[in-house]
């Protein structure tokens, strides 16, 4: 019989991160730790974790790195089927550097060398590819965020294609996720993109600071006026999240919990809150849920939550 629960289809870019070992300039660090990163990457791992079937849609490269990256979604039991194989271009990569901070966590500082990577050929036929077809069809739900149309004018073609192809039985979830080095010459074109796939969305999740650049503001209320059409709306900060289903508005507060790092902890939350709406939950359930998933990645210099 043919699987019936809910499918979580994320596209977007998986990178390897190579974190410093210890904090300091990079100059001076000799030792790296390689792990999994990119946001939709993040989210599908995180969703499968709270026990949802997740499948991601992307490209890598036909090299070492593109490998370690298939093999960490397998074992985080996320279908990677239809990540496609460059022959030619490389998997994307960035290198976090480490600042210690007085609270005993860390900042974490990202280079990116991810210009020219298999990721950023997505175009629609990645799409219609018989494995990406094939899950897109069954997908309960497709997340991705304001990093995919960035990458490259295929890859803004591509998130155009998942956005115009609206179905009534699938949620359409969108992560604002402003990248400024991505949009860096072009800010007005890249808001304007932006806004523009949030105000299409079913779900969009955005950070105050990052609400402030796409949208002039940073108030909730302000910013539900000017796109009113998703369901849910969620802008969150360190402290919390304000959430709103249609007129409904729920407001809560971060967990306490030890803290290494904050970066992917936005990911974990946003996987936290869509797993708490397709598994039924209420507004004020799917928050729960979204910050206690957002506490686990929050106690190392990962990006993603084991």
């Amino acid at each position: 019989m043919p699987d019936t629960t809910p499918l979580a289809v994320c596209f977007g870019e998986g990178m390897v991160a190579l974190v410093a070992a210890t904090a300091g300039p990079l100059e001076e660090c000799r030792t790296f730790h390689r792990s999994l990163a990119g946001a939709e990457w993040n989210t599908a791992i995180a969703l499968a974790s709270a026990g949802i079937r997740t499948a991601v849609v992307s490209r890598v490269g036909d090299d070492g790195f593109g490998r370690f990256l298939t093999a960490e979604l397998r074992a985080h039991r996320v279908d990677d089927s239809a990540v496609e194989v460059d022959s030619d271009a490389p998997t994307g990569l960035y290198v976090k550097e480490l600042s210690a901070r007085e609270d005993g966590a860390v900042d974490g500082t990202m280079h990116y060398y991810r210009a020219g990577s298999a990721a950023a050929a997505v175009s629609p036929q990645t799409l219609t590819t018989p494995g990406a077809s094939a899950l897109l069809t069954e997908a309960t739900l497709v997340h991705t965020s304001g990093i995919t149309p960035a990458l490259s004018d295929s890859a803004l073609a591509a998130q155009e294609a998942l956005f115009a192809e609206r179905r009534p039985d699938r949620l359409l979830s969108f992560d604002l996720n402003w990248r400024p080095a991505l949009w860096r010459g072009r800010e007005a074109e890249g808001r304007r993109i932006v806004s523009d796939f949030a105000s299409r969305a079913d779900v969009v999740f955005c950070t105050r600071p990052d609400a402030e650049v796409a949208f002039g503001t940073s108030d909730p209320k302000q910013i539900r006026a000017l796109i009113p059409g998703p369901r849910h709306l969620l802008v969150t900060d360190a402290r919390g999240a304000v959430a709103f289903d249609g007129n409904d508005v729920a407001e809560s507060e971060a967990l306490e919990a030890p803290v290494v790092e904050t970066i992917g902890a936005g990911d974990a939350f946003a996987a936290g809150f869509l797993a708490g709406i397709l598994t039924g939950l209420s507004l004020t359930g799917s928050l729960a849920r979204g910050h206690r998933i957002a506490t686990r990645a929050l106690v190392s210099t990962r990006d993603h939550v084991d």
